[in-house]
């Protein structure tokens, strides 16, 4: 098949399109049209072309009340995809068996992809309980410590995304009040992991920590198990354990990319 030539038109205006989503950092998520057009040396006409075309691509999304522009969820979970199958689970694998052995309870390395929560990798324990958290399998973020921990750390427009999508109860424990919600995200926030009880499944507990590279969290590693096991009076041991594991992955992995 032969595929239409490129003018230098379309040339340009292609690469001014990657170097527009270049300069979306974890310093600077978000950005005006002014400050796209300043970065770029592009007249503000031209900024506002590129930046229209890739809002129609679904590369980048316009934050209305901010008039800022900020890469798109498909963006980052290709980001997150990328990291997660050609780095995170190859690190993974042994911390996670370790984590397994050491806290009796099934253990999982996740990421997000738009509102939910993906699990890449799971490590059943000797007596697993069950769970609907096989490799692949998408779950909401918000009734999850694996996706509270990751979401807790990202920026307030794409936690807003989660709480429009809708907090539906799982169970009777299931935080259903955004603003019950931002509280729990700010709590993880300051203490660096997330419990869950009871609010996906009914007899379950989770704990999960964030992993992160470059300083932006992009996936959580968690536990879960029954209620009856993972108890008060195991609760402080195990969230260690849950942390050390994270730690150790997030240097595993920022040292191979």
């Amino acid at each position: 098949m032969r595929y239409p030539a490129i003018n230098n038109e379309s040339f340009s205006s292609m690469r001014n399109a990657l170097r527009l989503l270049n300069l979306f950092t974890i310093e600077e998520p978000e950005l005006t049209l002014s400050e796209i057009a300043d970065k770029l040396q592009i007249a503000h006409s031209t900024a506002h072309r590129l930046a229209v075309t890739l809002i129609h691509s679904g590369l980048i999304v316009k934050e209305p009340t901010m008039k800022t522009y900020r890469p798109a969820s498909s963006i980052l979970s290709m980001g997150n995809t990328f990291l997660s199958k050609y780095k995170l689970c190859q690190v993974s694998v042994p911390i996670l068996e370790e984590l397994t052995n050491k806290t009796g309870e099934t253990a999982h390395i996740s990421i997000l992809k738009g509102t939910k929560v993906v699990y890449l990798y799971k490590v059943d324990s000797s007596h697993p309980v069950h769970l609907l958290s096989h490799a692949g399998r998408q779950n909401p973020i918000h009734c999850t410590s694996s996706g509270q921990v990751i979401l807790a750390y990202q920026s307030n427009s794409k936690i807003q995304e989660v709480i429009q999508d809708g907090l539906l109860a799982h169970t009777p424990h299931t935080i259903t009040s955004s603003s019950a919600f931002m509280q729990t995200l700010t709590k993880i926030r300051q203490q660096g992991f997330s419990v869950s009880k009871e609010e996906m499944h009914i007899g379950v507990t989770s704990i999960a920590a964030p992993i992160f590279y470059k300083n932006h969290a992009v996936a959580s590693v968690s536990i879960a198990g029954p209620t009856t096991r993972i108890n008060h009076a195991k609760m402080d041991s195990m969230i260690k354990l849950v942390k050390v594991a994270a730690m150790k992955i997030t240097e595993s992995s920022n040292k191979l990319l």
